[in-house]
């Protein structure tokens, strides 16, 4: 059968964005239009459609993004999948790859140096207003226990299901369809994802050493971002992190732009060795915080908290009424006792010299064959290389899964970026392999 711009313009009877996105997709999971078909040019069916090549060139991106469609250049658009829901494509494609022996891209705590639970359960009903049917930002136990903490003096807080599920209801509720938004350039890939559903103009901030670069900064924000994704304690990718002279230089370029949002993700705070700061002690009326403990107390209490202006956190509630509303107080409650436990506070610092332990047996066996990992702490090590597709599969010959650098880089660094939380033998051997995949003895 021949799928013609003839067909198309029989079957494509609504011609707004909406509705070719959605007729494609029908026309995509009957079958109609089966995996393989290779679509029309863009200004082809415009013009047989008699709408502008901009509309289509939108529905077309919709619908790559959703991993349906997939092409670029002259070889065009071909239909690659018939999924229904949209999903985060990077990871998505990392998640459903083949088992592998020595998988490094699990960045996360390892379960034998977690808290227990245990006593943080024992007593359900010390949760005030447990099972009433309101919408409460936050429990007042962790408002309490997160404000001593807090890198700055926020004026409000709310509680949500981790950090990533607070970053999806935060850009969701601030940042309009289509927009451009800063994004410290490495970052991890699920943000990207979510910009990427957003429809965002992802624009990479530089960094160095010492976290995000001013003059990229600047560069960028000039260029119309209305808001501004950084890390402002421990970069979950590099494992760097910000000094307070940097800190002071980006909020000097923020104040001077005052119609950015500044989103800030602070997932491993406990894990810095430094206290983390905040854009908030300059410009707080701008700022959303975000922190996770889920690194520090374990996946099943997963369990985030926001601050911002009072004002912008009733517009995150106001999303998210979309869903389930406030998070569990019951969850809520066992993360603020665990946050204010004196045991579970020594638990997780004994991780945290683990941790770093785990990473300097691999930077030591790294540098005994010249090559520096450079400063860092948290899960994971980003590494430079010559050539990224060609590390990956040498790695791949040898049993060793790492991620791709360029599904945590807008900017498509040739890295690659591996886990250690894990890693209790072998560093030798892997340092062996790294060394053998290409890495580069710095950053170009």
């Amino acid at each position: 059968m021949e799928w013609n711009t003839e067909w198309f313009v029989q079957r494509l009877h609504d011609r707004s964005v909406r509705g070719l996105v959605r007729q494609l997709a029908a026309l995509v999971q009957s079958g109609a239009l089966p995996v393989g078909t290779r679509l029309p040019a863009i200004r082809d069916l415009a013009y047989a459609l008699e709408i502008s090549p901009a509309t289509v060139s939108i529905a077309w991106g919709q619908l790559r993004r959703r991993s349906m469609i997939d092409g670029r250049g002259r070889s065009g658009m071909f239909v690659i999948g018939t999924s229904i829901a949209p999903r985060p494509v990077r990871r998505t494609a990392s998640v459903g790859l083949a088992h592998m022996p020595f998988d490094l891209t699990s960045y996360t705590p390892d379960v034998t140096l977690l808290p227990s639970l245990a006593s943080a359960f024992a007593a359900p009903d010390r949760t005030p207003n447990l099972n009433v049917n309101d919408d409460e930002a936050i429990v007042e136990s962790l408002r309490a226990v997160s404000a001593d903490s807090w890198p700055y003096d926020a004026e409000d807080f709310m509680g949500c299901d981790g950090g990533y599920s607070g970053l999806y209801d935060t850009l969701h509720a601030l940042v309009p369809p289509g927009s451009i938004v800063a994004v410290e350039d490495p970052t991890p890939m699920r943000v990207l994802d979510i910009l990427d559903h957003l429809g965002a103009s992802i624009l990479p901030v530089r960094s160095d050493l010492h976290g995000p670069m001013p003059d990229s900064l600047e560069r960028v924000v000039a260029r119309g971002a209305v808001a501004v994704y950084l890390h402002p304690g421990l970069n979950a990718v590099t494992g760097r992190t910000v000094p307070r002279s940097r800190l002071e230089s980006l909020a000097a370029i923020m104040t001077a732009a005052p119609s950015a949002w500044i989103i800030e993700d602070d997932p491993l705070s406990r894990f810095n060795p430094f206290p983390s700061g905040s854009l908030g002690a300059w410009c707080p009326d701008r700022v959303v915080h975000i922190r996770s403990l889920s690194a520090f107390f374990g996946p099943d209490l997963r369990v985030g908290i926001i601050s911002a202006t009072a004002r912008i956190i009733r517009e995150i509630c106001a999303f998210r009424s979309f869903g389930p509303g406030c998070p569990s107080r019951l969850l809520q409650s066992a993360a603020a006792w665990m946050a204010g436990d004196a045991e579970t506070t020594r638990i997780v610092a004994h991780a945290r010299q683990v941790y770093a332990q785990r990473r300097a047996c691999l930077a030591e066996a790294l540098a005994r064959l010249g090559h520096d990992a450079g400063p860092g702490c948290g899960f994971s090590l980003w590494l430079p290389v010559r050539e990224q597709k060609a590390a990956l599969a040498c790695l791949a010959h040898n049993g060793i899964r790492v991620t791709e650098g360029s599904k945590c880089s807008p900017s498509g660094q040739p890295h690659i970026r591996l886990s250690f939380s894990h890693l209790v033998s072998d560093q030798e051997w892997l340092a062996g392999h790294l060394v053998a995949a290409g890495l580069l003895t710095k950053e170009a």
